[in-house]
């Protein structure tokens, strides 16, 4: 008698169960930006540029996290020059260190054995193979005057230059379009190197894990910057940037030893 009853309570209580459920609601996915929210325009609390050496500026733009360091050029005061030691890699401090660098910036990808897994120029010497169809290239002419573009759009022909890095992907299409909107969560620190409407070379870090790629893709495509074109080099680890002169500094160094870096020398 006792287990009846209990049965029957039971049943009692999974009928008033169903009936007060709310059914759950299976909805389409739907594809949500990564971006924070953005304002009316991108956060910027110091316009002003800092010249701390010929030819080299410095300022920080606010962003999610800490913020974001740029670095501007004059190509015509300065020598850029792409230093590639796979055996003996070397903090980015320890690169400019070494050149006696007023600015430098770590390069794209490379390999286990410290090897691009793309093309890098040095002194006129070719090390690697061209992404192909993806990704973007900076080179300096035998003028010394720097190039930057789109290697899907203008595949690398072989013609000589002077120094050269290639980084992926490209995130600032010409024009300043935002190049890589392929959304994910994987933020870390990154760096990228640009050239604005001026032909100026910028070279730009977050130092937080405050971006993704396509994040990082929207902030410099819409940023006040003037940005032409920017290409992603190394991030996480190998992110750094560092300037200096008598009227300032920025100082971030790589967390890991570089194979290679872009540096930037007084003429």
């Amino acid at each position: 008698m006792y287990a009846k009853q209990m049965l029957i309570l039971l049943g009692v209580t999974i009928y008033l169960a169903a009936c007060t459920m709310t059914p759950i609601k299976v909805d389409s996915p739907v594809i949500v930006p990564t971006l924070l929210s953005t304002p009316t325009a991108p956060p910027d609390t110091d316009t002003t540029w800092r010249l701390i050496a010929s030819g080299v500026e410095i300022r920080q733009i606010e962003a999610p996290g800490l913020p974001v360091q740029i670095v501007r050029i004059d190509p015509t005061q300065v020598r850029f020059f792409v230093a590639y030691d796979p055996t003996k890699p070397r903090t980015l401090q320890a690169w400019a260190v070494q050149y006696g660098a007023v600015a430098a910036i770590n390069g794209g990808f490379f390999d286990q054995y410290g090897e691009p897994v793309a093309l890098l120029i040095s002194d006129q010497r070719v090390i690697g193979t061209s992404y192909v169809d993806q990704g973007g290239m900076f080179a300096i002419d035998a003028q010394g005057r720097p190039h930057l573009w789109s290697l899907a759009e203008q595949p690398y022909d072989g013609k000589p230059f002077e120094q050269a890095i290639q980084g992926w992907p490209l995130l600032v299409k010409a024009h300043g379009e935002a190049a890589y909107t392929k959304a994910d969560d994987q933020r870390a620190r990154r760096s990228a190197i640009a050239l604005d409407q001026d032909g100026r070379v910028l070279l730009i870090v977050a130092p937080g894990a405050s971006f993704s790629l396509a994040e990082w893709s929207q902030f410099l495509a819409t940023v006040d910057l003037a940005i032409e074109v920017a290409v992603n080099l190394d991030g996480g680890s190998s992110s750094g940037l560092i300037a200096q002169g008598h009227q300032g500094s920025v100082r971030i160094d790589s967390f890991v030893p570089l194979p290679f870096a872009l540096l930037i020398l007084p003429l």
